[in-house]
């Protein structure tokens, strides 16, 4: 295989700044920008510097292919001067800070140069809206979705990645007219499920093919330029600003309280007094509800709407957003159903005029005309409407495709007035709004609950401020528990997360890659280009100095430490054994019988692992004698003693089909179930002084479950260790 090529990296001059900084106001200051270039070793420029610029600092004086009714930011004209240079850029800025200036120019170059351009995005939503845009501007544009192909024979061709991907698979005639690739949203490939589909996507792009990938901020933005340059053996350039041309606000609204507390002004400045205020509340609402502690443990579930507080708290934010006129607002929930019941709270309140209610129909009703008859009736359809009239709609991928795109129509033209959407309308939908509300801080990842990272907030916070028609932008976070100071801080202020791969060869791809007729790529070929790869790669030598340090470290303990060790573990052995002997002696069964009483806790010692492990009894009238050859078949077959009838944690549905429960120790974020289980009495490795309340009747699961609360409870107070009956001292604690 060929070696890598060095890459080298090139800032620009006068202080990273795309412009001298001695000559900028204040204000242009902040909008200045970071331009930095990977270069493939031994790659030499044949433009000229005089209309081009340098490789290292781009400038462009030519004919512009698109002018523009405003004067472009810095990162936007050396972005422009990278695309003349007829070289790779990646573009990294804010969302609203106006990426998509710098994909128009390169399609509008693409014309100019009589070639072709594809425009691929994440999401069927943002295409079809940039076809719109894109069609409106430039005419000869095509679109091709899943659900729709329009003018595939069009010199601009719209698509979501997936469609790219399948095109690059089937080695389609149309890539060898093709000059520039815009990728949107580039940074989705963080995606578990489908960021591997932009990934090879750019592996499979023909290396004469030159890309625009859109991004919001990233903090190794120069670690993918490279990984393009190693590619495709091209110059890739970074233009990156975290400049935002709308400042935001950042309130915080606490459940079933009220008012709002700014905690970050439009200055970026976390306001700590308006803080401590926040946390006050909730230390008022918890003297004055006594349920409140319950509430507040439930972060995952925040503001049902509907019903409860959480639906009136919507209620009231989005009154106070109207009566303010901060509208449009954007709700942002992390559930469908949440987004709806949102919606339907809101049966009182009515935003548009009879003249918009008219528009409104109008639309909806030229909207389902490509329906069938019996569709226009459809629940999802005909309930839409009135919220429509009223100024109030739905966005999120279950709803049927025509509905979105209407509702994208009507927002965009501002008869929606508030819209309850989910993360997925953040994600490069040019539907700026003055406010933006998010219902929780936590959301379910596909493994836990957690809160939103810095990234997320970024993007769908940049929804808040429209350039040129508000000053500042509004995010409100409705919280339900208190936050730590610098959860929220990180959450809000955090710097943008690294775009990590999440890259993996599944079937589609192999099958894809056998049934190419040329053959050129493998699956090694896929897997030794991936970008997961390059990572793992440029991590290597930082490994391979902390291994070195560590070997260093170990080779400086002298005999002397390695006998200390040696003799420690020699007493935890010798421990072990004395503990084992001493409770052979409590648990014989003339000694532990008496206190082997209702709801006393033990640690259980065998081989399931169920050390550690505290467990009630349920009472010595529940105490089996007899040996597993009396035909007792849910009786350990070891030998025969005394039974103890115990309530264990087991592992959910192991109890199904009549099997026997499975004890294993309670996880983290696992749901278990407490079951019954014999054990025999050698196997208690361990009583308890404490003692819980068993119920008199165990046949319920609520019952059974209570005492495990109960148990963990325990645990909590004695992190230590639940105190132990002691074998010497006669007067035991029950």
């Amino acid at each position: 295989m060929e070696e890598s090529p060095t890459l080298g990296k090139r800032r620009t001059p006068e202080e990273d700044s795309c412009e001298n900084p001695k000559q900028e106001s204040a204000t242009k200051r902040s909008r200045s920008c970071i331009h930095e270039v990977a270069v493939p070793t031994g790659y030499a420029s044949t433009k000229d510097e005089s209309i081009y610029g340098t490789l290292s600092n781009p400038a462009y004086i030519g004919e512009m292919a698109k002018t523009y009714m405003f004067e472009l930011d810095p990162f936007q004209k050396v972005s422009v001067a990278c695309l003349e240079r007829n070289e790779s850029v990646l573009v990294s800025a804010h969302t609203s800070a106006g990426k998509t200036a710098v994909a128009e120019y390169a399609i509008a170059m693409a014309f100019r140069d009589k070639q072709r351009v594809i425009y691929t995005s994440p999401l069927k939503a943002l295409s079809n809206q940039k076809y719109r845009e894109l069609h409106q501007e430039f005419t000869d544009v095509g679109l091709m979705t899943g659900d729709v192909t329009l003018s595939p024979n069009a010199s601009c061709l719209v698509m979501t990645t997936e469609i790219l991907r399948g095109m690059l698979y089937r080695g389609s005639e149309v890539l060898k007219e093709v000059a520039w690739v815009i990728f949107d949203e580039i940074h989705y490939m963080k995606d578990r499920e489908r960021g591997v589909v932009w990934e090879e996507s750019i592996i499979f792009l023909p290396p004469a093919i030159k890309m625009v990938f859109l991004s919001a901020t990233m903090s190794n933005a120069t670690q993918f330029a490279e990984w393009i340059c190693h590619l495709h053996k091209q110059p890739c350039h970074v233009v990156y600003t975290d400049f935002r041309p709308t400042p935001l606000q950042h309130y915080v609204f606490p459940m079933g309280g009220s008012g709002l507390y700014l905690v970050v002004d439009e200055n970026e400045q976390f306001r700590e007094d308006n803080f401590v205020k926040l946390q006050d509340t909730f230390s008022k609402q918890k003297i004055g509800d006594g349920n409140r502690s319950e509430r507040g443990k439930a972060s995952g579930r925040m503001a049902k709407g509907g019903s409860g507080s959480g639906g009136s708290d919507i209620y009231k934010i989005v009154k106070m957003i109207m009566e303010r006129k901060f509208q449009p607002v954007i709700v942002f929930s992390f559930s469908r159903r949440e987004c709806e019941q949102h919606a339907m709270s809101m049966s009182k309140l009515d935003f548009n005029t009879q003249e918009e209610k008219d528009d409104v129909e109008q639309v909806f009703h030229n909207a389902v005309l490509c329906l069938n008859e019996e569709d226009r009736n459809l629940p999802a359809i005909e309930l839409m409407l009135p919220l429509l009239k009223r100024g109030i709609a739905v966005h999120h991928s279950g709803l049927l495709p025509v509905i979105k795109e209407l509702v994208e129509l009507l927002f965009q033209e501002g008869l929606v007035k508030a819209l309850f959407a989910t993360e997925t309308f953040a994600m490069g939908l040019n539907m700026p709004a003055k406010t933006v509300v998010f219902t929780a801080v936590k959301k379910w990842d596909g493994d836990s609950h957690r809160f939103i990272g810095s990234g997320e907030y970024i993007q769908m916070s940049g929804r808040a401020g429209r350039r040129g028609k508000d000053e500042r932008g509004i995010c409100i976070i409705m919280i339900d528990e208190q936050m730590e100071m610098n959860t929220l801080r990180d959450m809000v202020l955090g710097k943008p997360a690294p775009l990590v791969s999440t890259f993996r060869l599944s079937y589609y791809s192999i099958l894809n890659l056998m049934s190419r007729a040329e053959g050129q790529f493998t699956a090694e070929h896929v897997i030794k280009n991936s970008f997961h790869q390059f990572q793992y790669e440029k991590a290597l030598p930082d490994m391979g100095k902390k291994v070195s340090k560590l070997e260093e470290e170990a080779a400086l303990l002298d005999a002397s430490g390695e006998a200390e060790v040696a003799e420690y573990h020699k007493l935890k052995l010798d421990l072990a054994q004395l503990e084992k002997k001493l409770m052979s002696e409590i648990t014989r069964p003339e000694r532990v019988l008496y206190y082997l009483g209702s709801g006393r806790l033990l640690t259980s010692d065998d081989d399931q692992q169920l050390e550690n492990i505290f467990i009630p009894f349920l009472g010595l009238e529940n105490i089996l004698v007899g040996s597993c050859d009396q035909g007792l078949n849910t009786l350990p077959s070891r030998g025969s003693g005394y039974i103890v009838d115990t309530l264990l944690h087991c592992s959910p549905g192991s109890s199904e089909n009549g099997s026997r429960p499975k004890p294993c120790p309670p996880r983290p974020g696992e749901k278990g179930e407490m079951h019954v289980v014999p054990v025999q009495l050698p196997l208690i490795s361990a009583l308890s002084k404490i003692r819980v309340s068993v119920p008199p009747d165990l046949r319920p699961l609520e019952a059974r479950q209570s005492i495990l609360l109960a148990v963990q409870e325990l645990e909590s107070r004695f992190p230590q260790g639940v105190p132990k009956l002691n074998p010497v001292k006669v007067n035991y604690h029950h």
